[in-house]
């Protein structure tokens, strides 16, 4: 009998996080349709203080698989300490939660 290794099949639109996401408290508009749409967010340090995000700027937005659970991934600019970076927000609707990853 042969011993092998097989290759794990991803479903398309699936992908392995990296990068560790961090909480977000975003305020998002809600469309007639049911589409979220970020406005702005609070993010809170490794010392516990909170900073504001006062605006979003969605570029593009996509439906993705996260370990079987669906989730709404937004690539977004945001001037953050004074430093415009490029961020991805995800949104879970199943447990109505934020993350943000920078980078």
């Amino acid at each position: 009998m042969t011993w092998g290794t097989i290759e794990k099949q991803q479903m398309p639109g699936t992908e392995t996080i990296r990068r560790r996401p961090q909480e977000a408290a975003v305020k998002c508009w809600f469309t007639a349709s049911g589409r979220a749409i970020p406005l702005s967010m609070k993010l809170q340090d490794q010392d516990g203080e909170i900073f504001s995000v006062d605006e979003i700027f969605v570029t593009s937005c996509e439906k993705k698989y996260y370990a079987g659970s669906v989730a709404w991934e937004y690539k977004c600019r945001i001037v953050f300490r004074n430093q415009q970076r490029l961020v991805t927000l995800l949104f879970q609707p199943e447990t109505c939660r934020w993350k943000v990853l920078a980078g």
